[in-house]
């Protein structure tokens, strides 16, 4: 979402517009997160003040200690010769792409004949930064509600979901059926790099789709949260981000809504262009 400011004289806070062609992607992504956790009534107010955003001035960023949601990056042409690998990188990608990796033992690397691929390495939870981060921030608060007892998506409170300034960069999956071929998205993300899809099982690249079904389904299984960080090199973008997924049970204490929230990195979205 693009965002204006100008301020009003005798007015003491700036008049944001919203610049969204259609209604607000922030707020229509609080409203379906209220939707899924139960609160009808939040939910359609959230959703009412999307539809009026442009009108009356955008609200995302008049919540206290909202992050400011951000346009997701525009891909950047790389010309580079084919490869069934990952491509060698230029020196000014090797150059951007500055943020180290925390090696794991636990790295899994697959790819197929059209030159796709997918990294992944789990992290521990415990290298998650302490503060200013927020991944760090949503599984701080995820923990306060397992320590609760209210671990149930029906818990989920939107305000530290937007202090956290992780709105935008959010997944919720309905993993209910326990066939990862019946996964599905009630809520994605609108501030990622990436189209948007129904099911896990849409992504049109197969090794892409069987690694995030993986990963959902055994967060399912052992309700114990994941942090991965992501390299992929898909349908000629390359993509890396860190990813934190976390379960939330229902009445009966069985996984069946996941939580997944993404750092982008440097270098994540950035299209590349094989040469002849």
């Amino acid at each position: 979402m693009v965002i204006n400011a100008s301020v009003r004289v005798g007015d003491a806070r700036p008049e944001i517009a919203c610049a969204e062609t259609e209604s607000c992607s922030y707020l229509r992504a609080l409203s379906t997160i209220e939707h899924i956790a139960g609160f009808e009534h939040t939910a359609r107010n959230y959703a009412a003040a999307a539809s009026h955003c442009r009108e009356q001035g955008c609200r995302a960023v008049s919540m206290p200690d909202a992050g400011t949601p951000s346009a997701s990056p525009t891909p950047i042409p790389i010309p580079v010769k084919a490869a069934s690998r990952p491509p060698r990188l230029t020196a000014f990608a090797r150059e951007a792409q500055t943020i180290p990796f925390i090696r794991s033992n636990l790295i899994d690397i697959t790819s197929d004949h059209d030159g796709n691929y997918v990294e992944r390495r789990a992290l521990k939870l415990n290298s998650l930064p302490t503060r200013g981060d927020p991944l760090s921030s949503l599984y701080r608060y995820w923990g306060d509600l397992r320590a609760a007892g209210a671990c149930q998506f029906s818990s989920i409170d939107t305000v530290p979901l937007t202090r956290a300034g992780i709105i935008g960069k959010l997944h919720v999956v309905d993993v209910s059926s326990g066939d990862p071929e019946e996964f599905r998205y009630e809520l994605f993300g609108y501030d990622v790099p990436i189209g948007r899809y129904e099911a896990p099982r849409a992504y049109p690249v197969a090794i892409m789709a069987d690694s995030v079904m993986r990963d959902y389904n055994t967060v399912r299984l052992t309700a114990v949260p994941r942090l991965h960080r992501m390299r992929c090199g898909i349908g000629g973008t390359t993509h890396h981000y860190t990813r934190l997924i976390l379960p939330f049970l229902d009445k009966r204490a069985q996984v069946t809504r996941l939580l997944v929230a993404i750092r982008e990195e440097a270098g994540n979205g950035v299209a590349v262009e094989p040469g002849d």
